[in-house]
């Protein structure tokens, strides 16, 4: 727990002097109170205004800039720090596609605010209170503002992702399964059959929730990988070509170069090249 100007203070040769991407471990989780923050979330620059926040989760791929007169709590934490209960509950905030960019309800804005506050303070308050209490309190703190920033707008509602049995049912399920699978399945018949549906239920319940074909969001998330594994993390071609399940190097590439206009190789110098 810090803030965006004391954590630029303290790491102002990393990693964004030159910037460069990084895969993260990490829940970010950055409120701007003053000025305005640049960062790149998966290759997209997002700006952060006042009173908004960036969620960075595990696995996504992050591009400091640097903050400027940006100003506000900075909260990183373990994706293990919540409780089971709780992380089902939040399901929908801490899902692989929830909004990276969060503008709560104006009702909540300055609680949230209040809230990140009183956790930073919490959080430097170490020593002032037996240890099981300062962690308690941290916690408390914590699980209370993530409940809170679930009721932002474009959050789908806690419990929905379980509820039902329609189309949109089909395609949260479908969703979590594209997850775990997107290396190994690659066609809309491999996800039906695991699920339990025709290819025609998916089919409709993916265009009903995002005007895309299933084949389509397969491709979305497998090159979406391909872009944090050759940027960020570093891999060649041929090990994220594997790794992706194709079968062939040469696939990769024409797939890749489809969808981006840039070779592999060619999105990976540019992802290195470091900025003047």
């Amino acid at each position: 727990m810090s803030t965006v100007e004391d954590f630029f203070a303290q790491h102002d040769d990393w990693p964004w002097n030159p910037p460069h991407p990084v895969r993260v471990t990490f829940h970010y989780l950055i409120l701007v109170t003053e000025g305005e923050l640049r960062h790149d979330v998966d290759h997209v620059t997002r700006i952060i205004a006042p009173r908004q926040w960036l969620w960075v989760r595990p696995g996504h791929a992050l591009c400091f800039h640097p903050p400027g007169t940006a100003r506000g709590p900075f909260i990183l934490f373990e994706p293990d720090v919540l409780r089971p209960d709780l992380a089902g509950l939040l399901a929908p905030l801490i899902a692989h596609e929830a909004p990276v960019l969060l503008s709560p309800h104006p009702d909540d804005t300055v609680w949230l605010q209040q809230t990140a506050l009183q956790l930073l303070d919490e959080h430097r308050a170490l020593g002032r209170r037996p240890l099981a209490i300062h962690h308690a309190l941290r916690r408390s703190l914590l699980e209370s503002l993530l409940l809170r920033l679930a009721n932002s707008p474009g959050v789908a509602p806690i419990g929905k992702a379980t509820a039902g049995t329609g189309r949109a049912d089909w395609y949260g399920r479908f969703l979590d399964a594209l997850e775990l699978h997107f290396r190994e399945l690659h066609q809309a018949a491999d996800y039906a059959e695991l699920l339990g549906c025709s290819v025609r239920t998916l089919s409709r319940a993916a265009q009903n929730a995002t005007g895309k074909g299933v084949r389509e969001l397969i491709d979305e998330r497998r090159l979406l990988e391909a872009r944090r594994l050759l940027g960020a993390a570093r891999w060649d071609a041929r090990t994220v070509a594997v790794h992706l399940g194709f079968t062939d190097p040469a696939n990769f590439g024409r797939f890749f170069r489809d969808r981006t206009g840039l070779t592999p190789a060619a999105f990976a110098a540019r992802d290195t090249t470091t900025e003047p």
